[in-house]
This record gives C-alpha cells, structure tokens and sequence, in this order.
C-alpha cells in the first residue's frame, strides 16, 4: 500500500478511449460523451432560430458548440466552438442559448442571417472556453471535462485529439498554459494498494510444487474537497468510463444516441461507443477501452504511475470535523501499474493479455 498527501502528487484522471472523453454538466446531472460530430448544418432560419441538418440525437439542454467546415464564420449571432446548449423542436432541427437555463426556457440566440451555413456542424468536444478554441474548460465550472487517453501529461504540453470537419484526421490540441492542466483539484489524499493472489498447484505424480497468480488487483482511492458534482455524476451514469464494442446490427456509428454520424470518428465500421455503466455485462468484459485510467506524479520527480482499466467501485461524501465537506471516490482495476518517465504518463492501449 502506498499513500500520498495531496500536497505531494500530482494526480490526473483520464477515459480509456483513444478518442472520446466525458463531459460532465451538474445543471442537469448528466455525462456525455465528448469529441462527437452531432449534426451536419444544411440550413438556418432567420425566422425561428432553427438549425435544420441530418439527425442529432440531442435533448434540450445538453451541451454543444458550433464548429466550421472551412475557414470561415459561422451566420450571425452565433460564434464557434462556444460552449451553447441545445433546444429541440425535432430529431433534424435544433437552436442553441447562451446558457443551460435559457435552453430549458426556449431562449434561443438570434441569428441574424444564413451566412456559411452550410459549412456549419453542431458537434461536442473537450475544450469548453469561448476565448479559445484550443483550451479545455476551467476546473470547477459549469461544464468540467475528463479527458481521453491521449491526454496523460499535467503540465499543458500534453495532446488530445478531437473533431474538427474539414478532415477525416483527428487534429492534435495543445493545452498551453498550466490553467489548462488536467489535474484534479483539492485533493487531500491518494491510497494506492496493489496485490496479488496466488495459489498453491501440486501435479500429480511431481514432486515440484508450483505457484500461479490468479488475481492482480489495483485499488486507489480518492480523497478530495467537493467542490462540484462531477464525480457523484459519474459515478451514477459513467462508472465504467466510455465503452466501445462491435455490432453487427448498427450500419452507422451511434455515438450518444445520434444516428447518423460522420465517419470523423474514424472508428472500424459497426463500431458503437457510449457511455458504460456496468449495466450490460456482455460489454464490459473484456474490453481493452473498459473504464478509466488514473495518473499519479510526484511533484518534485519525474515519474508517474499510471493505473489502467479501473471502474468507479464506491463514492461517497463526509463533513470533516472542522466543517469541511470531502469526498472519496475508489477505483479498482486488475491490470498491472506502468511507470512511465518521460512523457507524464503513459498512453498506450492496455494489451489484450494484460486484462
């Protein structure tokens, strides 16, 4: 077993998809999954404000942003990728407001004309500033963002892919500065315990005793202040992370409800990716995208330790003597720790063995 102050450690959580991460919005108390293209923008209304396109799959309030086909800006009103929120007269047309409230009032932005329509896409992605097409939503508020497996470094120099239109190739972003970094905040203290089970195997006729390890397991629990809900939300609907599976019966890629999506995710066809929460259990194992992956840094070395596959076991929130309010969140994985020393964490797909 091994313990760490938060003072000491940095500390990261991350999907285990490649691709696809997890957005979390406490207005509503959902998770969605990000770096999704939603609706491809055939025209816009002056008049009613409606976005009229290809399938969208949204709920009225969920989040979204606009993004472009080419270099150029959206019609008038609208800016793109900006954090908006969805309202929804039916399955091919949709408005966006400023705020999740407005959405749910059906406060729609004025667009003021149908400039660069038909370049225009409603997608969802990881970054959720409106100075910054490039940076991922502040810590602690209203939109928080766990990013994908690309993203295992804290200190602004890691890459995370996401959508953009105007190419099949997932374009690498650059988070800058240390705002920017995808740290969890406030921690008080991380408990790491890692263990093995053997069992004895005698075989007839051999003198030779023989040891197997038949289970590996990994335990890291999470103390922190609560400053949000992103993790009693997670725990309730995205336990197990983001997974992705084969199947036959699906001719597009349904990502989040949405059918049809662009070929952006460039995923193998009848491939399916949602959001898991242990509930099919034909799903969940075993699945080399299965949960999340947990990164842990000293803060004076340059080593990290980084658990992969683990699943949201147990949460819950205490209030502390001195009035402040925590919360713990355990995670619990069977797939051996990698220590990874130069790029802040390691990235790499777990092996199909390792599982």
């Amino acid at each position: 077993m091994v313990y760490f102050l938060g003072r000491d450690v940095h500390a990261a959580i991350t999907t285990e998809h490649s691709f696809c991460g997890i957005s979390v919005l406490p207005e509503n108390g959902e998770a969605y999954v990000d770096n999704v293209l939603l609706c491809n923008v055939t025209e816009v209304s002056t008049s009613d404000e409606f976005m009229d396109g290809s399938v969208h799959g949204l709920t009225t309030g969920d989040p979204v942003q606009i993004t472009m086909d080419a270099d150029t800006a959206p019609s008038g009103g609208l800016a793109a990728n900006t954090r908006y929120f969805a309202i929804v007269e039916d399955t091919d047309s949709v408005a966006v407001a400023t705020t999740y409230a407005n959405a749910i009032a059906g406060t729609a932005i004025d667009v003021t004309n149908q400039t660069n329509d038909g370049d225009m896409n409603v997608t969802r992605e990881l970054f959720g500033t409106s100075d910054s097409k490039y940076v991922q939503a502040t810590p602690n508020t209203h939109h928080t963002s766990i990013m994908n497996r690309n993203w295992p470094q804290y200190d602004g120099t890691g890459k995370v892919t996401t959508i953009k239109s105007d190419t099949t190739t997932p374009v690498p972003l650059v988070h800058s500065t240390a705002t920017d970094k995808n740290t969890l905040n406030d921690v008080t203290a991380i408990d790491v315990t890692m263990s093995k089970m053997d069992e004895d195997l005698a075989l007839i006729g051999l003198r030779t005793g023989l040891k197997a390890t038949v289970k590996n397991e990994c335990t890291v629990v999470i103390t922190k202040k609560k400053t949000d809900s992103t993790f009693s939300i997670l725990y309730n609907k995205a336990r197990c992370g983001i997974i992705q599976y084969a199947d036959s019966s699906k001719e597009e890629i349904d990502l989040d409800n949405a059918v049809p999506l662009a070929a952006t995710m460039a995923l193998p066809n009848h491939d399916v990716v949602e959001l898991n929460n242990s509930i099919n259990v034909a799903l969940t194992t075993p699945n080399r995208n299965f949960g999340y992956r947990m990164h842990i840094e000293l803060k004076d070395g340059t080593e990290t330790m980084t658990l992969q596959n683990l699943c949201i076991t147990d949460y819950s929130v205490n209030i502390t003597a001195d009035g402040v309010t925590e919360e713990v969140i355990t995670l619990y994985g069977y797939a051996e720790p990698k220590i990874d020393e130069a790029n802040g964490g390691y990235a790499t797909l777990t092996a199909a063995d390792e599982l």
